[in-house]
């Protein structure tokens, strides 16, 4: 099965309690010294003792330049989004021991006070472990090589090093929290861990992370793993849980995926709903991971990804808004205008579930003492008009919408919204003004209705608007017409506007604070930058490049109506792509040669593991003497991973998959060089693992090395048969007799439980060992979850634990004489199970050492002048630099992005005025690596290639990506 499907299905959602732990939604409570900040009920958040729905948005500082982050955070506030969730990976913070760095890029001080300067707050994921899609899954790669460590464990090795960079962090965060003037309003310990979620503890791990949290100042509400991580966590249930002490969050909604780059078809619409059923139907808040994805810069990515961590976001890469963007800007700010019923509701279904008696909706209610949401829900493929009981209106319900009704709502003082037929898609409060600001299409009934308190006298201030005593009504026919109407009237000192247009002026529709006050902006596709000069309003617009002129813009203020000007605008058009000098070129296999010295490498006696030097890049070169008593084929065996290409006396001589374990190579008789350049793609994020980390997901090549005339000796067992068990204790009997009416096929990978609990037999035989092997090795990649290994029906070994490697070895003379009868026993105990990964068997035996080694890991990107040689396209396949330049000239008014295409090229980095621009090729859809505007030079940029197998870069070129491009208008007006 694909390892992101497996991974979506298994890693990342919270059944591990099912595998024998447990696990809540809970949340502990803030200290009570931080409750005047931040507190809650069992019905939702008080943020300085006022109820607010937590609209969160997914955004990895590390995968943004800092240049950025005010401009990426600017777009995710302009979507509604009130806060912002963080991951503080460890290793982008103390990538070498002991060496900490929060400057910069990594400033993580600075983010948490510019969220807090932007009027949001913050949640942070503190880890230390982290997934993520990350390089090591955040840790440190010099973990791996700390004696009896294990990680996610009540470990003292592990423990000392994660308060090591505890106290580093925590102080940083903790100094951000609300109650002391910051921006954090929640902390998270820990990531997705199998044991324990919520407010669970099992162990002592978890109560050492705990106490060393509060012993550094931890004030504000946190919680362990996570809290609802789905892709549609409010599901077909209903959020409300009287018993719950807390309100209920997603930290985790997944919108789109991390396999996918840009919109699809579709995408707005499945995530909108999913939204609108947790406002429906109790849900406090929420986060979207991710809300912008971002890049994997320089080595980060993990094995699943390249550069690019685009993930369909709503917020693309390169900043582009998708449209996916705008409806979740539409739920954002309805829930944020009526968070006051909805973090202090409960179910009313029942009261209004006679509302309407259309059999095509389904009806859901919160009620609260601030008033009352009535939902229409159409979940099926067509429009529903329905005819609302009490009042005669009809309701246009479009497919898959949750249609909010509002009841009972205080719009304003001494005013209250009796019924809101028509969509509002937020209420802005401005001064002694309310803006509602409402969506309805063509054709249909426009529907408000209001009321006033004793002694108000409401005026219309429009045509439309009628008073009958202390109600006043507002019922009309939406025209045909792309032009937004303007509704108000008076009630004593407060003003009501109603603003009605359809849902693609809504998109348009922008509320902005602006030194104390707020502003309605209308007619622009994206609003930036706001500033007020002497009563003059600045503002930044913004158009897709690809999109014509978005015409008036008018601006709202408190009681004015205003059209904001243009300014002048530069006609720029983009090129397709930039001409590029003549490439140069710079051998990087200078390590393969004979005579190449080694001195300052690390020297030992069998190959160790990429890193052990210290070096974090994904490149490592290995070297060697053999010396073989004959010419002819030889296979060396060596535990490996990523890729390899081996150098015979500084020739080419073999490319292979590491993780193959062995390579052929024809030797002539004698001594020889033997050197290795190896190079991975990322490390796996290491989901779900506990325990010692030094030997899991390996790269380079390590352990023992032998060489033996002959092979290859490493085959993949096929040919397996599934037989299912009913308890655990079968395995005390062994395997059954072999029957086909009892067995069936198997293939390997694929789940025979069903996603649930079971047991069963694998079974399959190894053909007969070559006459005189002595010993046969068997190599399991992942078994899911536990399994006991049979030979010839003899239970030899026990293993407990998925996605964690291990062999088993056979030596029984007589076994080895014949066909040997292989069975596995395994234990599923949640979700898909089996045998996840091809088993190998070994058949070398006996065979020769290779001893003797020096290692050395990365590469060195400034290559001396002299170096540098015109490009030639034929040279021996091996890593290469190559150099070229590229000229950009800046626009005022266009934002204008740029893509490094490397179109026919094999492994390797992209570097753009010396900044790492990460790793090709793209395992995603992404049009080549994106260039951050900010990494640009107004004029000559340098474009540097580090092919790992010396692909020739002729067909490179830094292209346009004119859909994520921006047009900037200047607008402004005078604010008399």
């Amino acid at each position: 099965m694909y390892k992101w499907i497996y991974l979506v299905l298994l890693l990342f959602t919270p059944v591990f309690a099912a595998r024998g732990q447990s696990s809540n939604d809970h949340i502990f409570p803030a200290a009570r010294v931080a409750r005047s900040g931040i507190d809650f009920d069992n019905k939702g958040f008080l943020i300085h003792g006022k109820r607010t729905f937590i609209v969160s948005a997914g955004m990895e500082y590390a995968r943004v330049p800092h240049q950025l982050w005010y401009d990426r955070l600017l777009r995710i506030k302009r979507a509604g989004f009130n806060c912002v969730e963080i991951y503080t990976f460890w290793n982008f913070h103390e990538p070498k021991e002991n060496q900490f760095d929060f400057t910069g890029d990594h400033d993580l001080g600075r983010f948490l006070v510019m969220v807090k300067e932007m009027g949001m707050y913050a949640i942070v994921r503190v880890g230390p472990y982290y997934c993520a899609e990350w390089n090591n899954g955040g840790y440190p790669l010099w973990l791996k090589f700390k004696k009896g460590l294990g990680v996610r464990e009540d470990n003292k090795v592990f423990e000392y090093y994660v308060d090591r960079f505890f106290d580093k962090l925590l102080p940083i965060v903790f100094k951000n929290q609300v109650n002391r003037g910051g921006a954090v309003i929640l902390v998270q310990l820990e990531n997705e861990h199998t044991q324990g979620w919520g407010t669970v503890m099992p162990n002592g791990y978890f109560r050492h992370l705990q106490a060393k949290a509060l012993s550094l100042g931890l004030e504000v509400p946190y919680f362990f793993s996570g809290l609802h991580h789905s892709s549609d966590p409010g599901g077909e249930g209903k959020p409300d849980d009287a018993k719950r002490p807390n309100p209920w969050f997603s930290t985790e909604f997944w919108s789109v995926w991390y396999s996918q780059y840009g919109p699809k078809p579709g995408d707005a619409g499945v995530y909108d709903r999913r939204t609108w059923k947790i406002i429906a139907h109790g849900g406090n808040g929420y986060n979207y991971y991710m809300a912008h994805g971002g890049s994997n810069f320089g080595y980060t990515n993990n094995d699943e990804d390249a550069a690019s961590y685009d993930y369909g976001a709503a917020i693309g890469q390169a900043g582009d808004l998708r449209p996916i963007y705008y409806t979740f800007k539409r739920a954002a700010w309805f829930a944020r205008s009526f968070q006051d019923i909805l973090e202090n509701s409960t179910d009313a279904t029942l009261v209004y579930s006679d509302i309407s008696r259309d059999t095509g909706l389904k009806i859901s209610a919160r009620t609260s003492p601030s008033g009352d949401i009535i939902f229409l829900d159409n979940s099926g493929k067509n429009p529903v008009s329905a005819k609302l009981q009490q009042s005669g209106v009809t309701i246009k319900v479009a497919p898959g919408e949750l249609y909010p009704l509002v009841h009972n709502f205080k719009i304003s003082s001494g005013i209250t919204l009796e019924w809101a037929y028509t969509r509002i898609f937020a209420v802005v409060k401005q001064h002694n003004t309310a803006t509602i600001i409402a969506d309805c299409e063509k054709g249909m009934n426009f529907s408000m209705h209001f009321i006033t308190g004793p002694g108000m006298m409401a005026k219309p201030r429009s045509p439309g608007i009628k008073v009958t005593g202390n109600k006043i009504d507002l019922d009309v026919a939406m025209p045909d017409s792309d032009k937004l109407l303007e509704y108000a009237f008076t009630a004593g000192s407060q003003t009501i506007r109603i603003l009605a247009m359809n849902r693609q002026q809504t998109d348009k529709t922008w509320i902005v604070d602006s030194g104390g006050e707020n502003y309605v902006v209308n007619g622009a596709g994206y609003l930036g930058t706001v500033r007020i000069d002497d009563r003059t309003i600045k503002v930044a617009a913004e158009t897709p490049l690809l999109a014509n002129d978005e015409g008036q813009v008018w601006l709202y203020t408190a009681n004015k109506t205003l059209r904001l000007e243009k300014g002048g605008q530069q006609a720029v058009s983009q090129p397709q792509k930039l001409k590029l000098t003549k490439w140069m070129q710079s051998d990087a296999s200078a390590p393969a040669l004979p005579g190449f010295k080694t001195g300052n490498w690390l020297h030992s006696r069998t190959p160790l593991q990429m890193g052990a030097d210290g070096d974090l890049t994904p490149n490592a070169w290995y070297r060697t003497k053999v010396t073989v008593p004959a010419a002819g084929n030889y296979t060396m065996q060596v535990k490996g991973g990523g890729r390899g290409q081996a150098y015979i006396d500084g020739k080419p001589a073999a490319k292979w998959k590491l993780d193959d374990g062995e390579v052929s190579l024809n030797l002539a008789k004698g001594r020889h060089t033997l050197a290795i350049f190896t190079a991975h793609d990322g490390r796996d994020k290491l989901a779900g693992y506990i325990g010692p980390i030094e030997s899991v997901d390996n790269k380079g090549i390590f352990g023992t090395a032998f060489i033996k005339q002959g092979g290859p000796f490493i085959t993949r067992l096929s040919n397996w048969y599934f037989a299912r068990a009913d308890r655990k204790e079968d395995a005390r009997s062994g395997p059954p007799k072999f029957d086909t009416a009892f067995y069936k096929k198997y293939k390997i990978g694929d789940d025979v439980f069903n996603k649930r609990e079971g047991y069963g037999w694998f079974e399959t035989t190894i053909a007969q060992p070559p006459a005189g092997t002595s010993k046969i090795t068997l190599s399991f990649r992942s078994v899911d979850e536990n399994a006991t290994v049979f030979i010839n029906g003899k239970q030899v070994y026990h293993h407990d634990g998925w996605n964690d490697p291990f062999e088993v070895t056979v030596t029984d003379p007589e076994a080895l004489k014949a066909p040997v009868r292989l069975d596995v026993f395994v234990e599923n105990y949640s979700n898909e199970g089996g045998i996840d990964q091809p088993v190998k068997v070994n058949t070398i035996g006996n065979a020769a050492m290779v001893n003797n080694w020096a290692m050395k890991g990365g590469i060195d990107n400034s290559p001396a002048a002299e170096k540098w040689l015109a490009l030639s396209p034929k040279r021996n396949p091996g890593p290469c630099f190559y150099r070229s330049k590229f000229t950009v000239h800046f626009s005022v008014s266009h934002t204008f992005i740029w893509r490094v295409d490397t179109k026919n090229m094999g492994h390797g980095s992209v570097w753009v005025n010396g900044h790492n621009l990460g790793r090709y090729p793209e395992k995603i859809d992404a049009p080549g690596l994106y260039i951050p505007e900010c990494w640009l030079r107004n004029g000559p940029n340098e474009l540097l290639i580090y092919d790992e197998d010396g692909k020739t870069p002729e067909d490179i070129n830094v292209i346009a990506e004119p859909a994520a491009g921006r047009t900037i208008t200047n607008l402004t007006a005078t604010i008399k």
